[in-house]
């Protein structure tokens, strides 16, 4: 039977530089391994290196879009949205603490990215003009529901205008190609005031697209897709 060996001063740094890199370090330990990126260039390649073989990790996965219920859910944690059929802003929130320490520590881990390697790179190209902007106004059958959907370069701001959804219900907006592929979730209709959004990676407006409601559980379809009827749908116009 081996007993475990002690890391070698290399070995301790490489740990610590995976860990940072991973966002895994937190307090004074954090702080302690950032002061060094600025004075250690050979632990800030160690980081740098780290941070390659992690992002290297995701280019052979497929994006997929997550469920409208889920979006929803990460939403009320960061506190953009409130949740369904809740009337009480002021309630208690301290269950989200750790999924918000957990983003933070991803949030830290890209600004040190940005900061290691943008000023690398040979030139940085002016972002590209934003596109036209869109509009659809959404009308159910019988005009009692009434959603005006905008969109403004990468944003999009859904505004309920009459026509909330039945308790224990809510109305999911569907984004439509024209080639026929299946509806993709973007959110739900709020049941007061906007709800304003930035477009998912992927998703391009044009006046080929077309919005569509359909009226599912609270808190969304939990399939992915269109479990009840649609209810409203539209095309993108030029505005």
């Amino acid at each position: 039977m081996t007993e475990d060996l002690p890391l070698t001063p290399e070995q301790e740094d490489q740990a610590l530089a995976a860990e940072l890199a991973l966002g895994l370090l937190d307090g004074p330990e954090a702080e302690a391994a950032v002061a060094r990126l600025s004075t250690d260039l050979a632990f800030a390649q160690l980081v740098r290196d780290w941070q390659e073989r992690l992002a290297a990790l995701a280019e052979s996965l497929t994006p997929v879009m997550a469920p409208a219920r889920a979006r929803q859910g990460i939403r009320e944690r960061l506190g953009h949205s409130a949740a369904p059929l809740s009337e009480d802003p002021a309630a208690p929130s301290g269950w989200w603490r750790g999924p918000w320490a957990v983003l933070a520590g991803l949030l830290a881990v890209a600004v040190l990215a940005a900061i290691l390697v943008l000023p690398a790179l040979p030139g940085r190209e002016a972002p590209a003009p934003a596109g036209p902007d869109y509009r659809a106004e959404l009308l159910s059958e019988d005009q009692a529901l009434r959603v005006s959907a905008r969109v403004e370069g990468r944003e999009m701001e859904i505004a309920l205008e009459s026509g909330p959804a039945a308790a224990g219900r809510d109305y999911e907006i569907w984004w439509i190609e024209p080639d026929g592929s299946a509806p993709i979730s973007i959110g739900l209709v709020p049941r007061t005031g906007n709800l304003r959004m930035a477009l998912p990676a992927g998703l391009e407006p044009s006046d080929a697209i077309r919005i569509a409601l359909s009226d599912e559980p609270e808190g969304g379809s939990p399939t992915g897709q269109a479990t009840g009827p649609v209810v409203a749908i539209a095309s993108l116009t030029p505005s």
